[in-house]
């Protein structure tokens, strides 16, 4: 199977699909077999709370020694839950020839539960089927002999609210974002290959002058000025170094949710105010400034943090 269209295609996940070959991005869709699903009335406004409190209402239905994720979203007066572990789907995937930079979004068949009233054909043995609003895996056996089985075109869908490969990895940069991120790592690398360059040209400037000089003045040619004059000009090269670490590492803490306000360099440190949407994005990217040994302060929902040069 050879998916190579121009727009991105949407493909069904199921555990008896055949390997495919991808030269493009694709959708994936889960089907029950990767996600345990659970429907509830809950008195709150908005998913990230409602995410909050997912992993206790899959107590008894999950093994909670398995690292599982969690997707939610408002389904009619209801909230949906989705708990799914992201490392079983990886390897699947893998198995069945799909990379994981191959994967745009991820969504649930329980997203098209309403074009599923009546069975779709997974496999030889299964259909898939909107069972009390509940999309379920129905084994063909159950089903009648003559049933004549639905056509849904995936890619024709309309699906909201998938998740990305990475945020399920519980990075804090989706794919998508890590490009950005990357792009801005690499222009202010560019500037500080420029100024590296400058720094060397000028220390090339400087061994030509001393080389002038120790011809004009033989006596001055020994080695505890040369070494003077480089020990001068190596504290540049340290401090610049550092400072490129310094911004790799606060620019792993930037997401769609956790957004730099302003950025503060200073000779000795460099210090970046980052401001977050809710209280839990600000306690992740505090625990994660705090790991790489940031100084961290916290004013709201604003965060500033600084590493020292």
């Amino acid at each position: 199977m050879n998916l190579t269209a121009k727009q991105s295609n949407r493909i069904l996940i199921h555990k008896n699909m055949e390997p495919v070959k991808l030269e493009n991005s694709v959708d994936i869709i889960l089907t029950p077999q990767f996600y345990t699903f659970l429907r509830e009335e809950l008195d709150i406004k908005f998913a990230y709370q409602a995410k909050q409190i997912a992993a206790s209402l899959f107590d008894d239905y999950i093994d909670t020694s398995v690292g599982y994720q969690y997707h939610v979203y408002k389904c009619d007066n209801l909230w949906c839950f989705f708990a799914y572990n992201i490392e079983e789907i990886d390897t699947f995937l893998e198995s069945k020839g799909i990379e994981k930079h191959r994967v745009s979004k991820i969504y649930f068949a329980q997203q098209f539960e309403r074009e599923l009233s009546n069975p779709m054909s997974l496999s030889g043995n299964h259909a898939l089927q909107s069972v009390d609003g509940i999309v379920t895996m129905v084994p063909k056996r159950f089903l009648a002999e003559d049933l004549e089985y639905k056509t849904v075109d995936t890619d024709k869908l309309n699906l909201k609210g998938g998740v990305t490969m990475g945020a399920s990895l519980n990075s804090f940069v989706s794919l998508k974002e890590t490009i950005i991120l990357g792009s801005l790592l690499t222009l202010l690398g560019t500037s500080f290959i420029v100024e590296g360059n400058r720094i060397k040209s000028s220390i090339a400037n400087e061994d030509a002058k001393l080389t002038m000089l120790i011809d004009d003045n033989p006596k001055y040619g020994n080695s505890m000025l040369r070494e003077s004059i480089l020990n001068k000009y190596k504290p540049i090269d340290t401090t610049e170094r550092a400072k490129r670490q310094a911004m790799k590492e606060i620019s792993k803490l930037l997401s769609a949710k956790s957004q730099l306000k302003e950025l503060t360099i200073d000779k000795n440190s460099i210090s970046a105010i980052i401001s977050t949407q809710n209280q839990a994005i600000s306690k992740q990217v505090s625990e994660h400034a705090k790991a790489k040994k940031m100084k961290v302060t916290a004013t709201g929902l604003e965060l500033k943090v600084e590493v020292k040069i």
